[in-house]
């Protein structure tokens, strides 16, 4: 073979590689990204300030009785009847959200400011499909940005909402969270925006650290606690694990948010970047 043909077949290959290359760099920025959010969710940060109050805790429903039939006997159970759901008109945002991409999961919006992080937030039974999954509810290696399928992102009752999203080698989803690690990149941006299908709120970063999915390490899964002050002593272990040290004074009335991303250092055996928030506003 000549070496004219050779380079000849070597042009070729480096240049189904750069067109390859290029597709999943369009798709990436475009086809995955390609709504911005409207300005009215850009908000000039808060100062730190007390934690709201932490909204009402509902008891669970309680099984209605009926009264006993010919079939039925004293000694039978009564027959259990979910109450139904509270009747509450979904954010305008959450609406034109799902419209936009034809998507019933999505519960919300997520914005760092001076960072990627910008995406529609969905939820549905598990915390499996949104891993493979995009929000058009196409196959996707990338997957979406999701919320935790057992918290009640709708009301917020939960001591501690997680989020999850792909640490992309393109850059995308939640692959700035590994740049938390810099304190000058943490103290520049201190501040979430998350829209959820009732509130837009604002959450405050006070730790971000490097872990692993084994336990004991994988408590920061846990979404709701017992007591107050089991919850309390949960948080302050958490601010105490993070790189970096704030003034954020956390209280008992506090509520967290974690955005839980992929790691790649196999050497050190960190496969998670953990950031967490308290809600201020």
């Amino acid at each position: 073979m000549s070496n004219k043909k050779l380079i000849n077949i070597m042009s070729g290959v480096f240049v189904v590689i750069l067109l390859t290359a290029l597709g999943f760099f369009i798709y990436d920025q475009y086809m995955e990204r390609n709504f911005v959010p409207s300005p009215d969710l850009v908000r000039e940060p808060v100062p730190p300030q007390a934690a709201p109050p932490r909204p009402d805790r509902v008891d669970p429903p309680q099984p209605i009785e009926e009264p006993l039939s010919e079939n039925d006997n004293e000694n039978s159970e009564p027959e259990y009847v979910p109450p139904p759901p509270p009747e509450r008109d979904l954010l305008p945002r959450v609406i034109q959200l799902r419209e936009y991409y034809g998507n019933p999961d999505i519960v919300g919006y997520l914005y760092i400011p001076n960072t990627n992080i910008s995406y529609p937030v969905v939820q549905t039974g598990n915390n499996d499909f949104y891993l493979d999954y995009d929000i058009y509810l196409q196959p996707c290696r990338y997957g979406t940005v999701f919320v935790d399928y057992a918290a009640n992102i709708h009301e917020l009752w939960d001591d501690n909402t997680i989020i999850f999203g792909h640490n992309t080698r393109y850059g995308n989803k939640f692959h700035n969270i590994r740049n938390f690690h810099r304190a000058d990149y943490f103290n520049a941006r201190r501040y979430i925006y998350l829209t959820t299908p009732h509130a837009e709120t604002v959450w405050e970063t006070f730790s971000i650290f490097p872990t692993t999915t084994q336990y004991p390490s994988r408590d920061y899964m846990i979404t709701n606690f017992p007591t107050i002050e089991m919850f309390y002593e949960f948080m302050l272990y958490l601010q105490s694990r993070s790189l970096h040290t704030t003034d954020v004074e956390l209280t008992k009335n506090c509520q967290i948010l974690i955005l839980s991303t992929c790691a790649t250092n196999n050497r050190a055996r960190i496969n998670r970047y953990i950031l967490v928030a308290r809600l201020v506003r």
